[in-house]
C-alpha cells in the first residue's frame, strides 16, 4: 500500500481526468467498437498515470531526504503534515536561510583574515597547485615592487619575483609536504642596499579526501636586515670592548711583572713604571665608567620630567674644564642668553653629554686656539653648540663618529685618554630625551657639534 500523499493526489487527479475524458469520449463515440476503444485507452492511461505518479513521488522523497541531510528538517508541525512537495519546500526554505547565514559568516571570516594578513609586518605569499599566486599581502607586494597586490593574484609565481629561493621554497614545500626555510638577499629599489630576508614555507593541506591533499603552499617572509645589522653591531661591540679592556690590562700586567720578577730597579725607573700603571689604570677606570654610563642610559625607559636650565648645567661643565683648557693655552668662551633655556630631563645624563662635547673640543684643539660654547632657544628647541678650531674631521668619518669605539685617529685618541664612547653617550642621551645631535666639520678648519633637546613648555 503506497502511503505517499503526493502519489494519491496525482493518481486520483489523473483518474478524474481520465473519467472525464471517458465520459466525453463515450458520448461522442458511436457503436460498440468505439466504446471498447475508449475503455481500453482509459485503462492504459490510468496505469500510465499511476506509474508516473509513483515515479514522481519517489523522486520527491529522494529530494526531500537530500534536502534534510544538507540542513535541518522541516519543523515538526510541517514535517508530519502535507505531501512531499510541501515538506520539500519547507526544507529548502530552511536550507536557504542557513546557506545565507553561512555565506555571511564566510565573508566575515574572510574579512578578518584579510585584515590580519594586511596588518602583518611580515610578507605573505600563497600559491595553488598550478604554482599561481593565491594571495599576496601589502608588505610582500611592496618588497616585490607590486603596488597593487590583487593584480598579482592568478599569475605564475615566477612573474612575482625572479628570486629562485622564493619559488623554489614554495614548490618544495608543496611537493614534499614539509616546511622549508630559506634566506636570500633582495634589492627592493634601484640604488638601495641589498636587504636580507628569511622565508618559511609550509604546504596548504586540503580538507577533501579525494587523493589531492595538498592545495598549494604559503610562505611567510621576514626582513632580517635590521636584525643582522644589530647582530653585527653587537659582535663589533663585544670585540671592541674586549680589545679596549685587554690593552690597558696587558700594559699593567707587563709593568707589574717587570717590577716583581726582574732585577732590582732603580728609583726613577720604578717611578716611571708606576706612573704608567696609574695611567693605564685611570684609562681602564674611565672605560668601565663610560660603559656603565652608556648601559644605564640605554636601559632607562623614560627620563624623569625635571625642569633644568641648561645655562646652569653648561656653566658647571665650563667651570670644571676651565683648568684643563688653561693648561693647553685655550680660550674657553661661553655665549649664553640672559633668559633661561629650560628642558625636561635627567640632570646627570645631560651634564654628561655636555661635558663630553666640551671635553672633546678642548682635547683636540691646538694650543692658543679658541673653544666657543653657544646656547640658545629657537623653534621650540634648546640648542647647544660647541665650536672649536681644531684639525677638523674628514667627510668620510662624519657618518660614523657617533658609533661606539669609532675613532678618527686611534693613536691620538688613546694618547689623549679617550675611550671611544663619549660621542656615543651624547647620541644616546639626545635620543632618550627626544632630541638629536649633529656635526659640521671640514678637514683643517675645525668642527661644530650641535646638540638639541625639546624645550620645556
Amino acid at each position: 500500500m503506497i502511503r505517499s500523499p503526493l502519489f494519491w493526489r496525482l493518481f486520483l487527479g489523473g483518474i478524474a481526468l481520465l473519467v472525464s475524458g471517458f465520459l466525453l469520449g463515450g458520448a461522442v463515440a458511436s457503436g460498440r467498437v468505439g466504446s471498447v476503444l475508449v475503455w481500453t485507452v482509459a485503462l492504459l492511461a490510468g496505469v500510465g498515470v499511476g506509474l508516473a505518479a509513483g515515479s514522481l513521488a519517489k523522486r520527491a522523497r529522494r529530494l526531500l531526504t537530500r534536502a534534510s541531510t544538507l540542513g535541518s528538517p522541516a519543523p515538526p508541525g510541517e514535517a508530519g503534515s502535507g505531501d512531499e512537495l510541501a515538506r520539500l519546500e519547507a526544507c529548502l526554505e530552511e536550507n536557504e536561510a542557513r546557506f545565507g547565514e553561512q555565506v555571511e559568516q564566510l565573508k566575515a571570516e574572510r574579512n578578518r583574515l584579510t585584515a590580519v594578513l594586511g596588518g602583518m609586518v611580515e610578507g605573505v605569499v600563497a600559491i595553488d597547485r598550478d604554482r599561481r599566486v593565491l594571495h599576496l599581502n601589502a608588505v610582500a607586494a611592496n618588497w616585490f615592487g607590486r603596488p597593487e597586490p590583487e593584480l598579482a593574484v592568478g599569475r605564475p609565481i615566477y612573474e612575482l619575483s625572479r628570486q629562485p629561493e622564493i619559488s623554489g621554497a614554495l614548490i618544495e614545500a608543496m611537493e614534499k609536504r614539509t616546511q622549508v626555510s630559506r634566506t636570500f638577499a633582495l634589492v627592493r629599489l634601484a640604488g638601495e642596499e641589498r636587504n636580507r630576508f628569511e622565508l618559511n614555507a609550509s604546504p596548504l593541506l586540503s580538507s577533501r579526501r579525494d587523493g589531492e591533499p595538498v592545495e598549494g603552499a604559503v610562505a611567510v617572509i621576514h626582513d632580517i636586515t635590521e636584525l643582522e645589522r644589530l647582530e653585527s653591531v653587537r659582535r663589533d661591540f663585544v670585540s671592541n670592548v674586549s680589545h679596549e679592556l685587554k690593552t690597558p690590562l696587558t700594559a699593567i700586567r707587563g709593568y707589574v711583572e717587570t717590577l716583581l720578577d726582574g732585577d732590582p730597579i732603580d728609583g726613577p725607573t720604578r717611578g716611571r713604571f708606576l706612573r704608567k700603571i696609574r695611567r693605564q689604570s685611570n684609562r681602564l677606570g674611565a672605560l668601565v665608567s663610560d660603559l656603565l654610563t652608556l648601559s644605564r642610559i640605554e636601559s632607562s625607559i623614560e627620563p624623569p620630567e625635571k625642569v633644568l636650565d641648561l645655562r646652569s648645567a653648561a656653566g658647571e661643565v665650563l667651570n670644571l674644564l676651565g683648568p684643563a683648557s688653561e693648561e693647553r693655552g685655550l680660550e674657553l668662551v661661553a655665549e649664553f642668553p640672559d633668559e633661561a633655556v629650560e628642558v625636561l630631563g635627567e640632570e646627570e645624563a645631560i651634564r654628561q653629554a655636555l661635558s663630553n662635547l666640551v671635553d672633546n673640543a678642548v682635547k683636540y684643539s691646538s694650543a692658543g686656539g679658541r673653544v666657543v660654547v653657544r646656547l640658545q632657544a629657537r623653534n621650540g628647541r634648546a640648542v647647544l653648540e660647541v665650536e672649536d678650531r681644531g684639525p677638523g674631521i674628514a667627510s668620510e668619518h662624519l657618518d660614523r663618529i657617533f658609533e661606539r669605539f669609532y675613532r678618527v685617529d686611534r693613536a691620538r685618541s688613546r694618547e689623549l685618554g679617550g675611550t671611544g664612547l663619549g660621542l656615543a653617550i651624547v647620541k644616546n642621551v639626545a635620543r632618550r630625551h627626544g632630541g638629536g645631535v649633529e656635526v659640521e666639520s671640514e678637514r683643517g678648519r675645525g668642527s661644530t657639534f650641535r646638540l638639541w633637546l625639546p624645550a620645556a613648555e
